[in-house]
């Protein structure tokens, strides 16, 4: 049994053109955009704290060594 010409076809889709398909729904575009922006937001955040957790490690190395050339100096007196 063949569709009557007001059926669906598989050619067609109700009118809509590829170029609309590939377009977000506009209800969608600010739900993309604040994730977008949040995953950059969470990016930046962790290079700040790896950056910290590098300057703290370079501290600490730096109190180790500066305490191990001191540690024949005697404060007694």
């Amino acid at each position: 049994m063949a569709r009557s010409e007001g059926g669906a076809s598989p050619s067609r889709s109700c009118g809509i053109t590829t170029e609309q398909r590939r377009q977000l729904p506009f209800c969608l575009a600010p739900a993309m955009v604040a994730l977008i922006l949040a995953l950059a937001g969470v990016a930046r955040w962790a290079e700040i704290a790896a950056d910290i957790g590098a300057a703290l490690r370079a501290l600490a190395n730096a109190k180790i060594h500066g305490n191990a050339t001191h540690s024949s100096i005697s404060t007694v007196s």
